[in-house]
């Protein structure tokens, strides 16, 4: 017979997993976060009010019972609403989509921007502040694996020096990649954030004249950069070029201020990544979304029943890698669909292929109708398949906003124009600006 306190520890117990898998699903609602189309992601840990489940205040006393030093349990007001509208701004502006992670837990819980011994006094803690850096992980890894580059933007809060912006790239270790690609230039140069911040009439400290060099290694205050840059800067094997903003009091606290420093904001991500990333010109990825190509065993590829493959040689991207697909009987079809990455306008381009292995042509349909659509555009465009076979041709353009399919379809139809076959191969879907 089992005794009552042994009972009351094996109820303990059980209820450990549960309490763990609630704290953790319930640290996701306490971190605010988008995945981005673009190579940019903007942090905010400290502009969050809530408390995270039963988390008490923090004392200023680490894990290992020491003091901690410059220990502060104070919000950095306004800087998550920046972070926020700085992404919205972009998206509106230049359609593409910055990534963000922002902490909706207050400072006095748990401090995201300090080393874990430091940034929290218990251990139900730990699962909101690992919620929050795994999410900056998460979406680095992202920008990595689409674009190979990015920069880290970490909005903070400052009242020493209230009318100022103060950089914080730890002397320059957090934008290493950046300042060996381009130079100091990409940082306080004529397209870099903190001169156009400067052009803009911001106050700045240090000045753009005060960068890091042999004789002088340390411009930067005291505030050069926490946690968020510390861990994922580039002079890490696995992050990207990080800096730190600390946005004065007397910016952070007047709506109007606020409005115009993350309007210049959006603007100069825009230059930044224009200048340094794409060479100059908004169309080169990764200021634009990659063309998606769709193809015959690609997913967003569906046929009818009776499409065969076909012989051509000149189907994309080559003889055997892929195969054409063709249909004999009318009212066979096949459509291609791609979901937008980022507003703007989109050329759609097809390829079918018409070569025989002779060298000679197929009979091919001479007025192949494709139909466009997206949620608000239906446009029908009508090709002769026997002319430019194996190469991109241009359908038409449309325009699409963030999250919408364009579907394309093709349906053999039996008319006097439609030859021996209708030829289905790929489709490419290219952003053509806003």
């Amino acid at each position: 017979m089992k005794t009552k306190q042994s009972l009351i520890k094996r109820s303990l117990i059980a209820s450990i997993p549960f309490l763990a898998s609630f704290a953790h699903a319930e640290s996701e609602n306490l971190v605010y976060s988008i995945q981005g189309t673009i190579p940019v992601l903007i942090s905010a840990p400290h502009g969050g009010n809530d408390q995270p489940g039963t988390v008490a205040i923090r004392t200023g006393i680490d894990s290992a019972g020491a003091t901690i030093e410059d220990f502060n349990i104070v919000k950095d007001s306004w800087t998550k609403a920046i972070a926020k509208d700085i992404q919205r701004k972009y998206q509106e502006k230049y359609g593409g989509v910055p990534y963000i992670v922002a902490a909706d837990f207050h400072r006095k819980y748990i401090d995201a921007n300090r080393p874990e011994h430091q940034a929290f006094e218990g251990e139900q803690a730990r699962f909101y502040y690992d919620a929050y850096h795994r999410k900056i992980g998460e979406y680095i890894a992202d920008i990595q694996q689409k674009f190979t580059q990015g920069i880290l933007l970490d909005i903070h809060g400052q009242a020493q020096h209230p009318d100022k912006i103060l950089r914080g790239t730890r002397n320059g270790f957090a934008v290493q990649n950046l300042v060996a690609s381009h130079g100091w230039d990409a940082v306080v140069g004529q397209q870099g954030i903190f001169c156009l911040l400067d052009q803009q009439g911001f106050s700045l400290e240090p000045t753009n004249s005060k960068i890091p060099t042999t004789n002088s290694p340390m411009p930067e205050s005291s505030l050069s950069g926490g946690a968020t840059i510390k861990f994922n800067g580039s002079h890490n094997a696995f992050g990207i070029d990080a800096i730190q903003f600390e946005i004065g009091s007397d910016i952070r606290f007047s709506s109007s201020e606020r409005s115009l420093f993350t309007d210049n904001m959006a603007d100069n991500i825009n230059t930044f990544i224009n200048s340094f990333y794409c060479g100059g010109n908004s169309s080169n990825y990764p200021c634009s979304p990659k063309t998606t190509i769709v193809d015959y065993d690609y997913k967003g590829y569906k046929e009818s029943n009776d499409w065969q493959s076909s012989s051509a040689i000149d189907n994309y991207p080559y003889k055997n890698l892929s195969k054409s697909r063709y249909a004999d009987k009318a009212g066979q079809s096949a459509s291609w669909r791609s979901k937008v990455a980022q507003s703007g306008n989109y050329n759609i381009y097809a390829w079918w292929g018409n070569t025989k292995s002779s060298g000679s042509k197929y009979n091919r349909d001479s007025s192949a109708e494709y139909k466009i659509n997206t949620a608000s555009t239906n446009i029908t465009v009508t090709k002769d398949q026997n002319d430019a076979g194996g190469e991109w041709v241009l359908l038409t353009a449309v325009s699409a906003v963030r999250g919408d399919e364009i579907i394309v379809k093709l349906t053999r139809d039996d008319d006097g124009d439609a030859g021996s076959a209708t030829v289905a191969d790929a489709m490419a879907f290219s952003w053509a600006g806003l």
